[in-house]
């Protein structure tokens, strides 16, 4: 694999991503360290956190991983592969806040995207419970969990209508002040 046809990069890049992304770091290695070898990063960026992953993964070169995977965001943010190379990079390394920092960024960003939401379930992800003084399964906590998702989704309209009566009621009360 040392000498890359440039028809052949892509066809390697996507076993090499295909790979990683199945959990097999040993056989991604050498086909991403080929490719990334041969070409510079800006040209193929789909298999760069992948790339790091395995880095991180088999040679423990944590730093350069994180490094790879940031710039793959970087210059392709909207691709949910190199957000979930990057969390599980960080879990791999037990660093389980930082993940949890870069899966909520992605999940911000991407909110639909199968393969955050994958890897969202796969790390366990929860948010901490509203009241931290009782366990996580008391009904207060459970209840307020229910009705605060409510509210989020709710809370623009809930919002603008207050608002307007609010405005309608204060109108009220000036034109009473006046005819009085």
């Amino acid at each position: 694999m040392t000498s890359l046809s440039a028809n052949g990069i892509p066809q390697i890049l996507s076993r090499g991503i295909e790979a990683a992304m199945r959990g097999d770091y040993a056989l991604a290695l050498p086909m991403l360290a080929a490719v990334y070898q041969a070409v510079p990063a800006e040209k193929y960026p789909q298999g760069l956190s992948s790339y790091g992953l395995c880095l991180s993964k088999i040679e423990h070169k944590n730093k350069v991983g994180a490094e790879l995977c940031e710039k793959a965001i970087l210059v392709q943010p909207y691709d949910g592969r190199h957000w979930a190379s990057l969390v599980r990079l960080y879990m791999g390394v037990k660093n389980r806040k930082k993940a949890v920092e870069v899966l909520e960024k992605g999940l911000k960003k991407l909110r639909s995207d199968d393969t955050l939401i994958k890897v969202r379930n796969e790390i366990g992800y929860r948010k901490a419970p509203y009241f931290h003084f009782v366990r996580r399964q008391h009904p207060l906590n459970k209840l307020y969990s229910r009705m605060s998702t409510t509210v989020e989704r709710r809370a623009k309209p809930i919002l603008l209508t207050l608002g307007s009566v609010a405005y309608l009621a204060l109108m009220v009360a000036i034109f009473l002040a006046i005819a009085q």
